[in-house]
């Protein structure tokens, strides 16, 4: 076994020993670094109904790309309901050949493909009780030399990764952090990525409101930045993005 699927295999092996999300993010990079790209992107859920959210969680994707994704792309980007119809990744530059593809579809993989971000493996992933999402692994250093074998690579080390993320959001536990209406009117729009200057604007509250709220949202789910707050209110089932209902609402507050 050559020093490079030594490398590849220890890098799947940190991913599956993962204690937490920092951990199985060091894993992530580990993994990009033995198969020669860049940068991946995690949605979940992905579902053919499209009112259910999909939470994104980037690792190594341009932090500009990542916030128009949130507020513009989102349901643009044809990879993620392509990848739920297959058995197997595929390229990204294979999306035209595999589908018929919208206009606003087809703008977004032009968009992507401008800015250097054009091609790489898409992979449906799947995990127990039903959960499923998509995993999108870019920036290669040579997209010349994607082939059907390190598509394979890509697919095992995209389930690994999915896998284990879901295990690790199940060890949150089952009870869920008190958290108020309010309290999870605005981690809903930390997923969105909105700042919390933009938040007190659609609440119709003052930002240091927000402030506080955000402090004590921290406190309660046991993390220390906005980020960590979405995806385990996500885990754990506070939240799911999409359409935001202002309304008071049942907890879980799922929108549809």
């Amino acid at each position: 076994m050559s020093q490079a699927q030594n490398t590849y295999w220890d890098a799947l092996a940190l991913a599956a020993e993962a204690d937490g999300v920092v951990a199985l993010r060091r894993a992530i990079y580990a993994i990009l670094e033995a198969i020669d790209f860049g940068a991946v992107y995690f949605l979940a859920p992905v579902v053919a109904d499209k009112r259910v959210g999909r939470m994104l969680w980037n690792v190594g994707f341009p932090k500009e790309w990542e916030k128009q994704y949130n507020e513009q792309h989102r349901w643009h980007d044809p990879l993620p309901d392509i990848a739920l119809n297959r058995t197997s990744g595929f390229r990204w530059s294979d999306a035209a050949r595999l589908t018929r593809l919208e206009p606003e579809q087809k703008a977004y993989l032009e968009l992507i493909e401008k800015t250097g971000m054009g091609e790489g493996i898409a992979v449906h992933c799947t995990a127990p009780t039903a959960r499923t999402g998509f995993v999108g692994i870019g920036l290669p250093n040579s997209p010349e030399k994607i082939n059907e074998a390190s598509v394979r690579q890509v697919s095992v080390a995209a389930q690994l990764c999915f896998q284990r993320y879901c295990a690790l959001a199940a060890s949150f536990g089952a009870e869920l952090p008190d958290l108020s209406q309010r309290e999870l009117d605005v981690i809903r729009w930390i997923g969105e990525g909105k700042s919390n200057a933009v938040i007190a604007d659609i609440l119709g509250i003052s930002k240091n409101s927000v402030d506080s709220y955000v402090k004590r949202i921290f406190a309660k789910l046991g993390v220390s930045d906005r980020t960590a707050a979405a995806v385990k209110a996500v885990a754990l089932g506070l939240i799911a993005p999409g359409k935001h209902r202002k309304t008071a609402g049942h907890r879980p507050s799922w929108s549809t």
